[in-house]
Order: C-alpha cells, then structure tokens, then sequence
C-alpha cells in the first residue's frame, strides 16, 4: 500500500492546489470544532496544514507523525510541537488528552486496529476524536495527483463500524471537497461554489469525510496490561522532528 511520505504531503501543500483542498477541509473541520476552549489537542498524521488556527487560540496543541510517513518541524520560527513516534504507541499517559484530530493518518495506518485503542487510552474521559478521510464514493480517492488519493478510502458505514468497533460513539460526521481534483486554477478558483452546489445536491460524493466520535467511557479494557508494556518494550524512543529545507518557489 502507497503512503504518501512527509515530503510529498509538504510539497503538495505549497501548491495552490493543495491551499485550496486544505482551506475547503479546514472548514469543514471548524464546522465541527470551531474552537478548543482550553481542551488539549493532539493531532496525529500530516496534520500540521489544519493547526494553525488552534494554535492561535493560545490552546495545548502537539503532533504526533508516524514513523513510516517521516515528520517535519512544526510551527516555523518557534518551539517544535511534533514528535514522530510508532502510532500504535503514543508518548502519553492514559486519559491525558481531550481532542485529537486526525488527517493523512487511517487510510495510511500500517496497524489500524491497534492505533484505535492507542487513541482510546490517551484519551479522557468523554474526549473526542474528529476523523478526515477520503471517501470511497468521492473522486479525490480515485486520483493520484493529491495525498487522498492513496492508502485506502472509507465509506461512511465503514467509518462508523470502525468507532463502534474501538469503542467511540459517532457523534457528528460530514462530507467536504467537491470540486473535481484538477490542479487547473478555474477549477480551484470555483472551490467555493463546487462545495455549496455539491453539498446540497450531492452530499454523499464529497472527497473527504469528517467523523467526530466520542470515547465511551464504560468500554471494556480490550488488552492485557502485561501485554501493552510488552509491545511498549520493543518500540523506540520517541524522536524529535528534524526540519526541512524550504522549497524554493
């Protein structure tokens, strides 16, 4: 399965297609969390590009960048807040996060499952966890000209059978990019009339799906306790991002 690496998620960024796809998911996002009100929020994957807003907020923001994607230093000119480490062990306590968002992350996971209850356990308590995806029905998925397009697209029932599956209940979930994936400027120049014309005539063809899920605080503890500190044991240590050089325009 193709992942797309740091690199390649950075580059596609710098473009004004890849500005145009990320100012279209960050509305969607904000629909959804519009605000952190003091909430802590991990992001894990290339979640960088959808960041800036919170972090602005003045609010507890880190990242977590898979060690098969590789990371880069986040934000420019201040203190790094991205680590990259294995995504089935995050470098936090249990119930120690309120919010994560996750973006370029579970349609590339190499152990979905596992990454799932990671995800649960640093969680508190009634946190909540807001999934981008690229839709199985949507075009971004069947292009390979943008990050969406690779690793492996979900339905919308997919979705919520994999957070009633790991104990999260799906509160919110929407569907976002419906502009056709094209890198042509009178394509991404209509962005904002393909999301308002797609969404109310075609809601279910959008590029991305957004679900926002709770964790069920009365779910079971699903793996040993002896077990985890096993897997624990054999991963490394959790690594600082190294910077990359900026692309030249």
């Amino acid at each position: 399965m193709f992942s797309p690496d740091v690199v390649t998620l950075r580059q596609f960024y710098t473009t004004k297609f890849g500005e145009s796809a990320r100012r279209v998911a960050m509305h969607a996002i904000l629909k959804l969390w519009p605000e952190l009100k003091g909430d802590s929020l991990l992001g894990i994957g290339y979640t960088s590009p959808y960041l800036d807003y919170y972090l602005a907020q003045g609010g507890q923001v880190m990242v977590c960048m898979p060690a098969y994607q590789g990371a880069a230093y986040w934000p420019p000119g201040s203190a790094n807040r991205v680590c990259i480490t294995d995504e089935v062990a995050l470098p936090f306590q249990e119930n120690s996060v309120n919010r994560v968002l996750m973006v370029h992350s579970v349609e590339n996971s190499e152990q979905l499952a596992l990454m799932m209850s990671e995800i649960w356990r640093v969680l508190t308590p009634g946190g909540r966890i807001l999934m981008v995806v690229p839709n199985r029905l949507g075009l971004w998925s069947h292009f390979s000209n943008n990050p969406f397009g690779s690793g492996r697209p979900f339905s919308m029932t997919q979705m919520r059978e994999l957070m009633s599956e790991h104990d999260f209940s799906v509160m919110r979930s929407d569907t976002a990019l419906f502009m056709p994936p094209l890198a042509y400027s009178t394509v991404y120049g209509l962005a904002r009339w393909f999301e308002k014309s797609g969404s109310f005539l075609f809601p279910i063809l959008g590029g991305l799906l957004l679900v926002e899920a709770e964790k069920q605080i009365y779910a079971p503890v699903h793996q040993p306790v002896a077990l985890r500190k096993s897997q624990r044991s054999r991963v490394a240590a959790v690594k600082p991002a190294m910077g990359l050089k900026k692309q030249s325009s």
